[in-house]
């Protein structure tokens, strides 16, 4: 079911559009409904460039925090590894082996 609005256009835009139309052979009005899907098309497309952009810059994030990490962590390992002989179990099989 089509609706009908009236708009109101500059007059050298509205003599643009019936030029277009009448060269590629289309109602001005199927004309001007593909031009507002088109613009719709881009609009939507803004706002999944816009979410890509925010998921990149979470990714770049998490990447400067992971780079961080190791730095913290190879300071950590260069404390001594817990030391064997005070295990119970491991005591055990040195005496019997």
């Amino acid at each position: 079911m089509k609706k009908a609005k009236c708009v109101t256009i500059d007059a050298s835009l509205l003599a643009n559009a019936e030029e277009a139309a009448a060269r590629l052979g289309v109602p001005l009005s199927a004309l001007v409904e593909e031009a507002l899907r088109l613009l719709l098309r881009a609009e939507a497309w803004r706002d999944v460039e816009k979410k890509l952009a925010n998921i990149e810059t979470l990714l770049r994030q998490c990447l400067e925090e992971t780079r961080r990490e190791p730095a913290a962590a190879s300071s950590r390992s260069q404390e001594p590894p817990p030391q064997l002989n005070e295990n119970l179990w491991i005591n055990i099989l040195r005496r019997r082996g």
